[in-house]
């Protein structure tokens, strides 16, 4: 299984790809030069999200000293957040429950890997990310997309013999993956940028300050966002224990007299005997988190944002501390690409609402973002092609000030794009987390 890259690696433009090589080049030249002051390469991990069917596991590599994932992010200046060493095409191990995979970061050191057959339940898990050794790999002939048999674990975790067999390791990184259940037909898509917290990011020196100056602890929320987010996680909760609830009320009524002998024939010695117990030893069994059952209580939650993976360990913390409901991230790279001197965050968001379409078919979201500016004409135009995957949107009206602060202009920059959405997907509009509750509870 092979990753699916987060820099588009196609190459329209010389000068674009040499530009990208310098910089992998240049990468590759400070990571050795660290490794000189003790630093070694590292997991910082981003999180996970997927089905009952595959997942897709979300991270990077960069140098560091400590595995602390970046945890001290929150008490720094802005601008200690987009400065780090990232190691490019350095090979990990991605374990999701019973499927181990190799894989290789791509040029900017992000993971981006979708395991199949994972044999995950419902709700919240770990997943593992650890940095393999590239000459090792080399050595035993294993390649990018291979599973490990158990005599490969035996060797990483140095438990054979053969010395030279061995794989060296960094230490195991825990990522959060949720699985959603078939039953779940609904989940949350929501933007962050003046959505959840106050950036005014298309206001250049405003977002500049925000991001670059302020602490990232002291950054503001948007008033009754965490609420409001919280309160559409339960609603598509409870539409999702209602689906299920009608299952097996379903389920009960079909129930027939041989299926009663089945249960009385499972509970024979010999039957008995046959049963193999699956214990938590098991390095096959899939690792529940000791708060999934708490967490599966939300919908499947997804934070879509153009800005950068980098604040993703500060933007973590800042949505724990201020009650948002936990969900995943979905972020973009800053910089050039072999494709263009900088990254697109209107595709961006375009492209990665298409791949949850993809991933999750009968899945309907809410989509929440606000009108400062594109979420109208993404969220538009997304549930015009895809009317079977959108449940609602909800769409936070900056003030006329906010409206001046993002883009210089007192007015929405797409007032009339929701006007195009279809007549039986429901729009809401509010000036804050508290108004589009409101809204959302009137029209249930």
């Amino acid at each position: 299984m092979f990753a699916e890259p987060l820099i588009d690696d196609e190459t329209p433009s010389f000068l674009l790809a040499l530009t990208s090589s310098v910089g992998e080049a240049s990468s590759r030249i400070l990571a050795r030069a660290l490794e000189e002051w003790g630093f070694i390469p590292g997991i910082v991990g981003f999180g996970g999200h997927g089905s009952t069917r595959r997942a897709r596991i979300l991270g990077r590599v960069i140098m560091e000293r400590t595995a602390d994932q970046r945890s001290w992010l929150a008490e720094r200046r802005g601008w200690r957040q987009f400065f780090d060493a990232q190691v490019p095409r350095q090979p990990v191990l991605v374990t999701v429950g019973r499927q181990r995979r190799i894989t290789f970061a791509d040029r900017g050191g992000y993971i981006d890997l979708t395991v199949e057959g994972h044999g995950l339940t419902p709700g919240w898990h770990d997943a593992w990310i650890q940095v393999l050794h590239e000459g090792d790999l080399h050595t035993l002939g294993i390649g990018e997309g291979e599973s490990l048999t158990t005599q490969d674990a035996l060797r990483l975790s140095g438990q054979t013999g053969h010395g030279s067999q061995r794989i060296r390791a960094g230490k195991p990184v825990c990522v959060s993956l949720r699985i959603a259940g078939d039953n779940e037909k609904f989940g949350v898509v929501s933007d962050i940028d003046d959505t959840v917290m106050v950036t005014m990011l298309p206001r250049l020196l405003t977002a500049a300050r925000h991001s670059f100056v302020d602490r990232v602890s002291s950054r503001e929320a948007v008033p009754g966002m965490a609420g409001f987010l919280t309160c559409l996680a339960d609603m598509a909760h409870r539409q999702a224990s209602a689906n299920t609830q009608a299952l097996h009320r379903q389920a009960s009524a079909e129930s027939t007299v041989p299926q009663a002998s089945t249960h009385t024939q499972a509970t024979h010695p010999q039957t008995k005997g046959k049963q193999t117990p699956v214990t938590s030893a098991d390095p096959q069994t899939p690792q529940t988190s000791a708060d999934s059952q708490h967490e599966a209580l939300h919908a499947p939650l997804i934070y879509l944002s153009t800005g950068a993976w980098n604040v993703v360990p500060a933007l973590r913390d800042f949505l724990g501390r201020l009650n948002y409901p936990r969900g995943g991230f979905l972020m973009t790279d800053f910089g050039p690409s072999n494709t263009g001197w900088f990254r697109s965050g209107f595709e961006h968001k375009r492209r990665e609402l298409r791949r949850l379409a993809r991933m999750f078919p009968s899945m309907k979201w809410y989509l929440v973002g606000d009108d400062g500016q594109r979420d109208p004409e993404i969220y538009a135009e997304f549930a015009r092609e895809h009317p079977e995957n959108v449940a609602g949107i909800a769409i936070r009206s900056l003030s006329e000030i906010e409206q001046f602060m993002s883009h210089g202009t007192f007015e929405c920059l797409y007032p009339d794009a929701l006007r195009t959405v279809p007549s039986s997907i429901p729009v809401w509009f509010g000036s804050d987390g508290d108004a589009l509750r409101e809204h959302f509870r009137s029209a249930f």
